[in-house]
């Protein structure tokens, strides 16, 4: 059944990978301008009351939801050099047979950079490499993350983007190795998003999320993640707020390893400057 979802999850991202590569907008692959930055503010809610087993098959488990407010923001520094940074609070609730535990918390902070490495193929290439701060554990988390760990994420990143049909569209894909400490298994990821501007002021996105582990936590278990997610991005009018979109969507879990089903709807504000 594991084979079967991971085959599944596999030629569904290698489908989107095929389509993206096909389209080429300009969006988080492409530096910002020097001067010119991009803030986003996301509302999520996940909630979950099943997990894969480590044969992909799915069990009941105690509902838990997890609100969370996460702040981004990129600055273009130079023209090849673009900052990243990121913070996030959460609340996390459990109902295990009528019995609630919640706790909430500052859970992490990321710093970073997207380093432009130049076209070839009319695709830009980047260098991203992100290092990330744990402020407090996360029940969603196998790897049993805890305060104080810290994560060092080694990617690359490809960004298209071309006019189709008379629509802007564009594709990012990235590919990541992220070191983690104090015994933590190294993990590795693989998205891909697909954009579209079907008229001005109007961005959907499209994207396959895909995680998986590199060794073993501390109880021996591998994991793994594959995620669909979907979204719309609309700008708001120039006269009343310049500059800010309104972003709603999802997140499903497809399949996966010793991690949970969830669903996770979404929230954002965005503000160019």
């Amino acid at each position: 059944m594991q084979k079967l979802s991971s085959c599944r999850a596999a030629i569904l991202s290698a489908a989107l990978a095929v389509l993206l590569g096909t389209s080429d907008a300009q969006a988080g692959g492409w530096p910002l301008e020097p001067g010119t930055g991009e803030v986003i503010v996301s509302f999520t809610r996940l909630s979950a009351d099943e997990r894969f087993e480590s044969d992909g098959t799915k069990r009941w488990t105690s509902h838990y939801t997890k609100l969370e407010v996460s702040p981004y923001a990129e600055y273009g520094l130079t023209n090849w050099l673009t900052l990243i940074g990121e913070a996030a609070w959460s609340r996390q609730e459990t109902n295990f047979f009528g019995t609630e535990y919640a706790d909430e918390d500052f859970t992490r902070l990321k710093a970073g950079g997207r380093i432009s490495l130049g076209d070839w193929q009319e695709t830009r290439f980047s260098f991203q490499p992100i290092a990330t701060v744990h402020l407090a554990s996360t029940s969603d988390d196998p790897s049993a993350t805890k305060s104080g760990d810290v994560d060092l994420e080694l990617g690359l990143v490809l960004a298209r983007s071309d006019t189709v049909w008379n629509m802007q569209m564009f594709s990012v894909q990235e590919i990541a190795w992220n070191y983690r400490d104090r015994g933590r298994p190294a993990e590795a990821r693989a998205d891909v998003t697909l954009g579209v501007k079907p008229w001005a002021g109007t961005m959907l996105l499209l994207k396959s999320l895909n995680t998986t582990t590199l060794g073993s936590t501390e109880v021996g278990d591998s994991y793994t993640a594959n995620k669909l997610a979907v979204s719309c991005v609309q700008a708001l009018p120039e006269e009343f707020a310049p500059g800010v979109s309104l972003e709603v969507g999802m997140e499903q879990t497809i399949a996966g390893q010793n991690t949970v089903d969830g669903t996770t709807w979404r929230l954002g504000l965005w503000y160019r400057f």
